[in-house]
């Protein structure tokens, strides 16, 4: 008995790194979500380069690509302020879009976790608009005139 075309094919393993990265990318592009890296989880380095032990970079993901559907679970960063669930839900469904259109495989489960929720403030910090070290004034019109101060001492 000969053996078919399809006996004789081999099979394509799609390692978990690769669904990792599908998976942050594509919250990267849901309006609100931000890249973000915690300063504990930059003193803190984990073992393997560019991850860490607590804190760390986010978006991150964890995908399991063993089985016949993937299982992803992706942490976000984002932007306040946003509608949370809505961000939420767009970030499900373009990790699952994605997975599906680059892969050929359909995720079971996608799990997003907000792990970080950063202000204006903590943006502009981040961009360098800000110098490390230094302590922004106050407007003038805020500061209490001469007269002003001595009332209140």
């Amino acid at each position: 008995m000969a053996e078919s075309a399809l006996d004789t094919r081999g099979v394509l393993t799609i390692d978990d790194r690769v669904g990792e990265k599908i998976a942050v990318r594509a919250a990267l592009g849901v309006d609100g979500v931000v890249r973000h890296q915690t300063s504990l989880g930059s003193l803190l380095s984990g073992s393997t380069p560019g991850r860490a032990l607590a804190g760390g970079d986010h978006p991150r993901a964890t995908v399991d690509m063993s089985g016949a559907a993937p299982w992803v679970r992706i942490a976000i960063a984002v932007r306040w302020p946003c509608p949370l669930t809505e961000v939420c839900w767009q970030v499900r469904f373009a990790v699952a879009r994605d997975i599906l259109r680059l892969t050929g495989i359909r995720p079971s489960r996608v799990d997003v976790t907000v792990a970080a929720v950063l202000s204006a403030a903590d943006l502009a910090d981040r961009t360098g608009e800000q110098r490390p070290g230094f302590v922004e004034l106050p407007p003038a019109s805020s500061i209490p005139a001469a007269d002003d101060r001595e009332e209140l001492a």
